[in-house]
């Protein structure tokens, strides 16, 4: 074999090495996962809409809206009841598993409607 063919010969073979061992790692090169996740007495954006101020009685409301979270008895009488949930997302992700970057996003919500001789008087979101 000349030099010259041995020249040639490793620089094929120095091609092909690279190229099998990426070879398998060519399907991992970019991966991603999002999750979204809801706890507590989440409260769909829509419903609160059907809860008709100065109509809807408290027994309706818990129809529409189910069980809240808590029931406060105010001073002059009236009560508040409230929703309480947690919306979270978490994004997260990697280039040829190398570079990897996440980010986690939780927000807190709430639904409250006042009721005064057990008849919705005002309601809100937080």
């Amino acid at each position: 074999m000349t030099s010259h063919s041995r020249i040639i010969a490793l620089a094929v073979g120095s091609m092909i090495l690279p190229a099998i061992i990426l070879t398998p790692m060519s399907g991992c090169l970019v991966a991603s996962s999002k999750t979204h996740r809801i706890s507590g007495a989440y409260i769909q954006p829509g419903a609160v809409t059907n809860v008709k101020v100065n109509q809807t009685t408290s027994n309706e409301v818990e129809e529409i809206l189910s069980t809240p979270s808590t029931v406060t008895q105010n001073d002059d009488g009236s009560e508040t009841w409230t929703w309480n949930w947690t919306e979270t997302k978490d994004d997260s992700g990697a280039v040829l598993l190398v570079f990897a970057g996440s980010s986690k996003k939780t927000i807190a919500k709430s639904v409250h409607i006042k009721f005064v001789d057990g008849v919705a008087v005002k309601k809100w979101r937080d």
